[in-house]
């Protein structure tokens, strides 16, 4: 009877010493299982959480380049804005100073010399020339007419209007503009381009 109560036992140990050892292997297993499904969790996050920054982050600069596009076009605007008013103060200026002079002797012998030297770029020949200038000024020019050797229609010109004079030789298709408008024009081209220069 002892010698079967012993058996027993020692079957009983046995198989409570299987049961244990199943048990801790699973058990093993169970948290092998369980750290890998925590690493790969934490792999997914991290990864997602990177992609999330990144987008933030290129959200980020989108918006402060459009914001800095944006005050950069406001600033050009302004400082266009800012060189027409300038360009056209200056521009204002000159053309007062240009009809003061018009209105002096120097302007009148500076004309009569524009007019000598406009006769000049002409080819030599007989065709007849138009002469185009203000109607104040025709009286200063008439004595000039009278020594070039060429036959010379006066007449106002409608496109100058600060003074100087025009010469259109129709026969040898060529014109000489001595004008006081072309110069203005052109002046005011170079001052735009300077102060554009200066304020960028």
């Amino acid at each position: 009877m002892s010698e079967t109560v012993n058996k027993l036992e020692r079957f009983t140990a046995t198989i409570l010493g299987d049961a244990n050892r199943q048990s801790r292997q699973i058990l093993e297993d169970v948290e092998k299982e369980r750290r890998q499904r925590l690493a790969q969790a934490e792999q997914r996050l991290k990864v997602q959480m990177e992609r999330e920054v990144e987008a933030g982050l290129a959200q980020v600069k989108k918006e402060m380049g459009q914001a800095v596009s944006q005050t950069m076009m406001e600033h050009k605007r302004e400082l266009f804005a800012k060189r027409a008013q300038v360009v056209d103060r200056v521009s204002q200026e000159l053309r007062q100073k240009l009809e003061q002079w018009a209105k002096t002797p120097d302007y009148q012998r500076w004309l009569v010399r524009q007019f000598q030297k406009a006769m000049a770029a002409l080819p030599e020949g007989r065709e007849p020339v138009r002469l185009l200038c203000l109607p104040q000024d025709q009286a200063a020019l008439e004595q000039a007419l009278a020594g070039c050797g060429r036959l010379v229609q006066l007449e106002p010109g409608p496109d100058i209007r600060l003074g100087g004079l025009r010469l259109e030789c129709p026969g040898c298709h060529m014109a000489v503009d001595c004008s006081l408008d072309q110069a203005f024009e052109q002046t005011r081209g170079h001052i735009a381009e300077y102060i554009g220069l200066r304020l960028e």
